[in-house]
């Protein structure tokens, strides 16, 4: 029996690479002996979800969000709440689409402050009970592409960058850990393809998305800074611009904490969604003319229902579950289907059209903008300081096989000693080219290592280990200790050296860079007026035979000047 169970054992980690070789055992836990109030939170969690995932959606009390509840709601698979601005127009919203309250919960969420989001975020932990998020879905946002100057948050950004961005970057660092215990975890944010500089809407009309180097967030993005890259305020372009950072953060995401906390994030473009609150703050003519625009010209017409059909879909469709994507759909508006498509396990599907449905969907490309890897670590960083986010740390999951931890402590603490004893014997150095110093429980500890292991056990059991390392290992080949280029330097050359280097630079003195464009003649014209201006009070420059007397006068006025303020 013991021999089959270890053959069965050896096969499962054949058929599985060395990375996620024990990545089947994460979830194994020890028998638990639950207390009285743990039992009592467990039970109130399944009263109140039952077997319903958990989703967290951004702004749903009109447009995209709204129709993405209905769809949800229409399942009966989710327990929905809204994080949204207004809760008494949000409650007026859900009576009268029907939602069923008891899978639909409002929560105020300002995202124009941070305090508020993490209010918000407090206020979560404590409905959610025992329940882990399942869908956090970035949905809210502005545009204000009429204003000729900034709008700020309540703590003193940008408004659009705030509320698109940065709040949702705050919310996602304070709700990711608790992400990672729900079976199929997904990080849904809103794109929009005017951040992704590659296609005609998004390249082909001004203003681009365009972070440049990120000086506005590096300098704090604090009022008056109104922009990312710290230039001139366009209310089109914050928008492009919050929108390219969202999806940039989404990849970012992708790279640093898929692999070990199986989350999923994934941006989306639903397509132009013409009639929508979005444009509330255009021109009554670009909201009247725009949609027929979009119908029948351009062909790129996609409704508020149809939009929401597709960020349902990313959050519903077990395809979507693939992270680090751009999602997108081929065609144009496919209008008129409803809740039937519901009935069809959310198969969006109809004749007519060129439009795309539930099967149109596919992986998009995304811009080099996007894909900057080296501005998206600028990104990550410069928004983390200006939010104040505390982000978790990624670690990559570990086998827990008894064995394994044993000897991984008792190699930890031998590889501790090994790295003092190397840093003991060649210290880094600082920036002035001093060896760096160990601190006192650094020295501490190699005093230890000293007296105990090298000395007691050293001369004891080291001893036969070292012998028994050589006659089992052998001597180091000679082709292993030759090869050197240069014979090595002593330290106390190596800090000679590098203090020398630093001295030679620091007596280097520039020459004054000035041009001699004025004449001597001039020279004089202008001391004489200069002394006019600031010390004679009106009266006349002294001629050469009485510069030395004007020059003690000067000097007494103006201590007594001095004096008398």
């Amino acid at each position: 029996m013991i021999r089959e169970l270890v053959l069965l054992f050896a096969v499962v980690i054949n058929i599985r690479n060395s990375a996620d070789a024990f990545k089947f055992m994460s979830n194994w836990q020890p028998p638990k002996i639950l207390t009285d109030e743990q039992r009592f939170e467990i039970a109130k969690t399944e009263e109140r979800f039952g077997d319903k995932k958990l989703v967290v959606i951004t702004g749903c009390s009109s447009g995209l969000g709204r129709q993405t509840v209905k769809n949800l709601l229409a399942t009966n698979k989710y327990h929905v709440v809204g994080a949204v601005r207004d809760v008494d127009k949000m409650e007026a919203v859900a009576e009268l689409d029907g939602f069923n309250i008891d899978n639909f919960h409002i929560m105020e969420c300002e995202l124009n402050s941070f305090d508020s989001v993490h209010k918000f975020c407090d206020e979560l932990m404590e409905y959610k009970l025992a329940k882990p998020i399942d869908r956090l879905i970035c949905n809210a946002g502005v545009y204000q592409p009429s204003l000729p100057y900034a709008k700020w948050s309540v703590d003193g950004h940008e408004q659009t960058m705030q509320i698109n961005f940065l709040s949702h970057f705050l919310m996602i660092s304070r709700l990711i850990e608790d992400m990672t215990t729900a079976p199929d975890p997904r990080v849904v944010m809103v794109g929009s393809v005017t951040g992704n500089d590659n296609t005609v809407g998004g390249g082909g009309v001004y203003p681009i998305a365009d972070l440049k180097n990120l000086d506005g967030f590096k300098a704090g993005f604090q009022n008056p800074i109104a922009m990312a890259d710290g230039y001139g305020f366009i209310g089109a372009k914050a928008y492009k611009d919050s929108k390219l950072c969202l999806m940039m953060t989404s990849n970012f995401l992708h790279s640093k904490y898929h692999r070990n906390t199986g989350i999923s994030f994934s941006s989306i473009y639903p397509g132009c969604i013409a009639e929508t609150p979005l444009f509330r703050e255009k021109r009554a003519w670009f909201r009247k003319y725009f949609p027929v625009f979009m119908k029948y010209i351009t062909g790129g017409y996609v409704g508020v229902e149809e939009a929401g059909q597709r960020l349902f879909q990313v959050a519903h469709d077990p395809r979507c579950a693939k992270s680090g994507v751009y999602w997108s759909w081929n065609g144009g508006p496919r209008e008129g289907r409803g809740a039937a498509a519901l009935e069809k396990g959310g198969q969006i599907s109809g004749g007519g059209g060129a439009g795309g449905g539930w099967d149109s969907i596919y992986e998009n490309d995304q811009s080099d903008k996007v894909n900057n890897l080296e501005l998206s670590v600028d990104l990550f960083k410069t928004a983390t300081e200006i939010t104040g986010a505390e982000w978790p740390q990624a670690k990559t999951f570990t086998s827990p096989c008894p064995t394994l931890k044993v000897i991984g402590a008792v190699s930890k603490n031998m590889i501790a000693r090994e790295e003092l004893k190397r840093m003991a014997e060649r210290p880094g150095f600082n920036e002035d080219g001093t060896p760096v110093k160990l601190t006192k429980s650094k020295k501490a500890a190699l005093i230890a290592d000293r007296v105990i292991v090298r000395g007691v056990l050293g001369n004891t059991v080291g001893r036969v280990g070292r012998v028994a390392g050589r006659l089992l290992l052998g001597k180091i080949p000679e082709t292993a200790k030759s090869g050197s280029f240069q014979e090595e330097k002593l330290l106390e050359e190596k800090v000679s050296e590098t203090a020398q280097t630093i001295e030679i630079e620091n007596n280097v003195v520039e020459e004054p860079r000035t041009i001699d464009a004025v004449s001597e003649n001039d020279k004089a014209d202008l001391e004489g007026e200069i002394f006019d201006q600031v010390f004679a009070n009106g009266k006349s420059a002294p001629s050469d035979e009485d510069k030395s007397s004007e020059r003690e006068w000067k000097v007494e006025t103006a201590e007594k000047q001095l004096s008398t303020v």
